[in-house]
């Protein structure tokens, strides 16, 4: 029996007619409640890159995946060095949050690429 797939591998748009034929919602829709994110489970995994040029017409295989943390300020920061001669001014900035961002290593090349921008391919 063939297995409905939950989008299209070329464009990564999700099937429409996915609910339709199988009567369950799509795994992959933001309508599905997903409470945890496994990551382990994407190494080992196929992925194209969907990047400026559109989907990258080569497969890969995901080797790792790290992810960068960054903090969140109020206002954008300004690092001016000061004039010989002048003292440096210190501007007040808050940190109102904390982001990440994951990447994806590849088992080929090594190149890391942009987990947002992967379309991880079904077997």
């Amino acid at each position: 029996m063939n297995k409905i797939p939950t989008h299209d591998p070329q464009t990564g748009e999700l099937n429409p007619y996915y609910e339709e034929l199988t009567g369950e919602k799509n795994p992959l829709s933001k309508d599905v409640e997903n409470e945890s994110f496994d990551i382990p489970r994407f190494v080992g995994r196929k992925f194209r890159y969907n990047g400026e040029y559109g989907l990258s017409t080569w497969t890969d295989t995901v080797k790792r995946i790290s992810y960068r943390q960054g903090i969140v300020f109020d206002k954008p920061l300004k690092f001016k060095v000061p004039k010989k001669g002048e003292d440096f001014k210190a501007e007040k900035i808050n940190i109102i949050g904390y982001n990440i961002e994951l990447d994806v290593i590849s088992s080929r090349s090594g190149q890391v690429y942009e987990f947002k921008n992967c379309v991880f391919i079904n077997d």
